[in-house]
């Protein structure tokens, strides 16, 4: 995900989304139209900048690839990891197109390569594998946090924060267009902060870690892989902003004068699936399930469910070293009944003055 040079800090690319009548939903965003065999094209009108940003969401160009991959599959396997890189800004004005290669077709794995091109120019760049689903005798995982958790139905959502600074007396007239051209933007997803800092002045903290609850605002079908895409689209929001923790400065402090996001890994430990609980351990068992001795330390993971990107999910997000204008960031990320599903890594590039 890139983000602008804050100077001047409305200066940004005409916000197309925002003159369209009816705004592409989160699931329009992702959906890509193969125009040949393993190319596939993305509507510039679906294209999504936020209005004090220069370039396309980094989320959206994951999950859409992540959409376009799972088109190629020649067995319906779930995503298990992916990594990729952002090479390039894309904007708004032109269709963004994914070139899907096919390299490897295996009975257990399938992996796939996506380029993602802007008027011939490579702008992300990404490797996939998929797994098919198994179940064997290794499982274990952490507990999810619960120090200062709080129900997202008891918190503000960010755009709710967002809405309060316009009565704030603190805020400076030059940042009151900046504020109410955020709010027209459209919702797709709802974050809302365990812990928020305050938006104006935003207090130091360390360690630099947050707990972020995020769903998907609009229902989305019950397909996985279209939920994993969702996910990933969620993940690329907020997890760079885990740097920013330990200094009294926000992605919308003047002083930092650019932030880009140079990579983005996930895995993705759960398979989404929306089977019965008996149709899953059909398909999953391995030929042998003779069990393993193990530690009576290991925690008991919670009951596999279907995991929706429109119902909440806990984000644990941290970031342990910056150095050099560049931070690296990690993110866990849980359902509500406490099942870790997907690991995140990013690094990005950020310079403050």
């Amino acid at each position: 995900m890139i983000l602008l040079k804050f100077s001047p800090l409305l200066n940004t690319v005409p916000h197309r989304l925002l003159s369209t009548i009816k705004l592409p939903t989160l699931y329009e965003t992702l959906k890509v139209i193969e125009i040949s065999p393993d190319v596939f094209i993305q509507p510039a009108e679906t294209l999504f900048v936020y209005p004090y940003r220069t370039s396309v969401f980094g989320g959206q160009i994951i999950g859409s690839a992540i959409y376009a991959a799972q088109l190629t599959l020649t067995r319906n396997q779930p995503l298990h990891s992916l990594h990729s890189y952002f090479l390039s800004a894309a904007d708004n004005s032109s269709a963004i197109t994914y070139k899907v290669k096919r390299l490897r077709e295996g009975h257990s794995f399938q992996a796939r390569s996506v380029t993602a091109l802007q008027d011939n120019k490579i702008v992300f760049e990404c490797e996939m594998s998929f797994h098919k689903k198994e179940k064997g005798n290794l499982a274990h995982q952490p507990i999810m946090p619960n120090v200062g958790l709080v129900p997202p139905e008891k918190l503000h959502s960010t755009r709710e924060r967002f809405r309060s600074l316009l009565d704030d007396s603190r805020l400076p007239a030059e940042f009151r267009p900046f504020v109410a051209l955020a709010l027209t933007m459209p919702m797709r997803i709802d974050i809302r902060h365990c812990h928020p800092r305050d938006l104006l002045t935003p207090a130091p903290e360390w360690p630099a870690r947050q707990l972020v609850w995020i769903k998907a605002v609009e229902p989305l079908p019950n397909d996985s892989h279209l939920h994993r895409s969702a996910v990933a689209y969620c993940s690329d929001r907020v997890l760079l902003t885990s740097a920013l923790l330990p200094y009294a400065v926000n992605i919308f402090s003047p002083r930092i004068k650019m932030q880009v996001s140079l990579d983005h890994s996930m895995w993705f430990h759960d398979d989404f699936g929306f089977e019965t609980a008996s149709e899953i351990d059909e398909a999953t068992l391995d030929d042998d399930s003779t069990p393993i001795e193990r530690t009576t330390g290991i925690p008991t993971i919670p009951p596999k469910s279907p995991v929706r990107a429109d119902d909440w999910l806990l984000y644990e997000l941290e970031c342990p070293v910056a150095m050099n204008n560049r931070a690296l960031t990690f993110g866990r990320i849980w359902t509500k009944c406490g099942r870790l599903i997907v690991t995140c890594a990013q690094e990005g590039a950020i310079r403050c003055y």
